[in-house]
């Protein structure tokens, strides 16, 4: 019987995953609702160097983010059962604002640097860039402790707020006074700049002012957060860098049709990603440290299971789906990118798959192998973008992106297994992989010539897709019975509290 009381992880994590939903799936909804808006207001040139900012941006956020926020989520129940976190509050503001001010002022070093190498546009937009980051970076340590603390509900508005508003205070500049593709960045850090005080006291309250800096907790924060940093930015060489080498080689056009198509097949499948490892990550060391070693390779067995069952149709729908997407989404000059949402969707798929193998070297605090593997893997994508992006362009972009996931995915997996045993479900991967194929067979003519309407083709081949694919696996006598049993217990839980 299951204990009410006292939840298993499992139920925990389907819990958890519905009240982090709303965090990831509206965000990912306002995404592909700016996609339509913002590729008929810019031409693919403005929208390339908006993205060339963005991208930016993101990645110099990635440094605070991989150095503390993985920290925060890593050590904050050792610091809560040691009854510390007044000073783990306090060490993690401060070494925030530090880490911050630093990479602000190289960001400004380097800009000024080239400034006679950047196009005058683009350059504009990098300074406007520079405050993005800071405010960016510094919301998104906060984030990260509510996510600790499994705030899911707080975690959800914020996070929304970020996007939503960000996007609506930007279209509204643009509209309302005339700006180019700048008032979209000067959205977002209106957007930021008003929730950060509320973020604040949400995520930390009163307990840092009265904590004091510890040493101690900041060296153990950067052992665990720095090969963290190095493995992250070569993440995001596997996943952005090809923008650059392609604005390098093609121009800014060609930038602006790949990342258009890119973020609408990125976009679904990040969230689903993002949404397991939000939900998963703070049970996984939850389990790791109440139940041991042999408890937490079951549970992430479990969750690579529902990633698979999940995952796996969603990248062959994006595929099948693929042009009435792009038609449905972009302007006219975008729709020729329809031809790598598929490599892409698959691309992000194995990058999930990875996150779900690296979870035992996370544990064990072997982030320097997670490094390395990051490493071996961007390089890779870096010297085959310099190599067949000059003659290929953005197709080969694509292609380099998904070969290179392929390769970080095995890596991960022949050097986890010496420090913990990945439970692979190979017969749920199976039972998915079939039912999958005979969704996209049927959502295949139905999506791409069921009517003059592509909108209405795209809806139809979604809705019948999920009813076919969800059947089949019904037929294949997939779902267990507990797990039912634990589906139904959660939503009459959720219910009630709505009552």
């Amino acid at each position: 019987m299951l204990n009410e009381t006292a939840p298993t992880p499992s139920r925990a994590f389907g819990k958890d995953i519905l009240a982090y939903l709303p965090s990831k799936a509206v965000p990912a909804l306002i995404g592909l609702i700016a996609i339509p808006i913002i590729t008929r207001l810019f031409e693919p040139g403005d929208y390339g160097n908006y993205i060339l900012v963005i991208t930016t941006v993101g990645l110099l956020a990635l440094i605070p983010g991989s150095l503390l926020g993985t920290a925060a989520v890593r050590f904050f129940a050792a610091y809560k059962k040691q009854s510390k976190l007044e000073s783990f509050y306090n060490t993690l503001i401060k070494t925030t604002v530090a880490c911050v001010a630093g990479i602000a002022l190289v960001f400004f070093g380097v800009l000024q640097a080239l400034r006679a190498a950047v196009p005058i546009e683009l350059y504009h937009l990098m300074s406007i860039g520079i405050l993005l980051f800071v405010l960016t970076s510094i919301f998104t340590i906060p984030l990260h402790v509510l996510n600790a603390k499994q705030k899911a509900t707080l975690y959800s508005c914020f996070s929304i707020w970020q996007v939503g508003v960000g996007l609506a205070f930007g279209v509204a500049i643009v509209l309302t006074l005339k700006w180019g593709v700048d008032g979209l960045l000067w959205g977002s850090i209106g957007a930021i700049a008003i929730a950060l005080p509320f973020l604040y006291h949400a995520s930390f309250g009163k307990a840092a002012r009265e904590g004091a800096f510890s040493k101690s907790i900041a060296i153990e924060m950067s052992k665990f957060g720095a090969p963290l940093i190095i493995g992250n930015l070569a993440a995001w060489i596997l996943s952005l860098s090809d923008r650059y080498v392609i604005e390098l080689y093609r121009g800014s056009y060609e930038v602006g049709l790949y990342s258009a198509s890119y973020s609408i097949s990125e976009q679904a499948l990040t969230m689903l990603l993002s949404l397991f490892m939000l939900a998963g990550y703070p049970l996984i060391v939850n389990t790791w440290e109440t139940g041991g070693k042999e408890a937490t390779q079951e549970f992430v067995g479990k969750l690579t299971r529902y990633y698979l069952l999940i995952g796996l149709p969603a990248a062959l729908g994006m595929s099948v789906l693929s042009k009435p997407i792009i038609v449905s989404f972009t302007g006219a000059a975008y729709h020729e990118g329809y031809r790598i949402i598929s490599l892409v969707a698959f691309g992000t798929f194995l990058l999930g798959l990875q996150r779900c193998a690296q979870q035992g070297l996370l544990l064990y605090k072997r982030t320097n192998i997670i490094m390395y593997a990051a490493v071996s893997a961007g390089l890779l994508n870096l010297g085959l973008n310099f190599l067949l992006v000059p003659m290929y362009g953005y197709m080969a972009a694509a292609v380099t992106t998904l070969i290179s996931y392929a390769f970080l995915l095995a890596v991960m997996v022949v050097i986890s297994r010496r420090h913990f045993v990945w439970e692979f479900p190979f017969k749920s991967l199976g039972k998915a992989a079939l039912a999958s194929a005979v969704m996209g067979a049927i959502v295949y003519p139905i999506g791409n010539s069921l009517t003059s309407s592509t909108l209405v083709n795209l809806i139809a081949g979604i809705c019948i897709g999920v009813i076919v694919y969800f059947a089949m696996l019904f037929l294949l006598r997939e779902p267990k019975k507990e797990e039912i049993q634990e589906l139904r217990a959660i939503s009459r839980k959720i219910l009630r509290r709505r009552d």
